[in-house]
């Protein structure tokens, strides 16, 4: 049941719009959208509903397997035909003002140009997210719901706005 002091229909709203607007890459020989940052959103729901994580901080090993199986099961909706490594979506999902990373040398807020497995081991202790976020993450029917968004909003439309005629073509035009 919904406590009245916090207004989680509002919460949705704001996070999904973040969700939404987040950036992802392209595979450049198709122009089909990368899931990697949405299979990370869907890999930690999964683990909150399995009880895997009790706290807002997620270790990269913990998610490790917890990603890679939620990527095998949408790779196919999205065309996905490359497997993306977490490390990748683990970091750059720090450009989204809601995903955090705590590193263990706090005042060393330098980043990689390149990004590796080697680097998030040696450097960062845990991901966290907006503490708005993981509360309402808590209750199922906004977990299942904010799942359902990703999947429709992120996963299912990765290869529906990316092979527009007019992009084909350009790429074919900066090919010669």
């Amino acid at each position: 049941m919904e406590e009245p002091s916090i207004k989680y229909g509002l919460i949705f709203n704001n996070f999904s719009q973040k969700i939404k607007d987040m950036r992802v890459g392209s595979i450049k020989q198709t122009g089909i959208k990368k899931i990697a940052k949405p299979v990370l959103l869907l890999a930690l729901i999964k683990g909150i509903e399995d009880g895997v994580f009790k706290h807002n901080w997620f270790e990269y090993e913990k998610l490790a397997s917890i990603y890679e199986a939620v990527f095998k099961k949408y790779a196919d909706i999205s065309k996905q035909t490359e497997y993306t490594p977490l490390y990748y979506p683990f970091f750059h999902l720090h450009t989204s003002d809601f995903w955090n990373l705590c590193l263990k040398t706090p005042h060393s807020d330098r980043f990689p140009s390149t990004i590796s497995v080697g680097w998030i081991r040696n450097n960062v202790e845990y991901a966290y997210i907006d503490p708005k976020l993981w509360d309402m993450l808590q209750h199922k029917v906004y977990r299942n719901r904010l799942a359902e968004f990703i999947v429709e909003e992120k996963i299912k439309t990765a290869t529906a706005r990316s092979h527009t005629f007019l992009r084909l073509f350009l790429n074919w035009l900066v090919a010669i």
